[in-house]
């Protein structure tokens, strides 16, 4: 695999378009399965503390970190797309 993108990225600048093409086809891709992740703990935490429940701390502070992982990683990968946007 390695030899492969060195192929693409030593040739022309049209292949190494091509290669960000699908960098960013991944990075959003990723970006979009982040998001939804995000989304569905943001809707878990919402839920817990609309219905009163009473969740072990733990499990909160889990699916917490999670969220908030998921928005550092949203952040780090929207400033990778814009960059290779510009870039090319």
């Amino acid at each position: 695999m390695q030899k492969i993108l060195r192929f693409f990225l030593a040739s022309g600048r049209k292949h190494r378009c091509l290669m960000v093409g699908v960098i960013l086809w991944l990075l959003r891709l990723l970006h979009d399965a982040e998001n939804d992740e995000m989304r569905r703990n943001s809707e878990l935490l919402d839920s817990f503390e609309s219905e009163n429940k009473d969740i072990p701390r733990l499990e909160y502070g889990s699916i917490e970190e999670e969220y908030l992982s998921c928005e550092g990683t949203l952040g780090f990968l929207e400033s990778a797309i814009e960059d290779l946007e510009f870039a090319y």
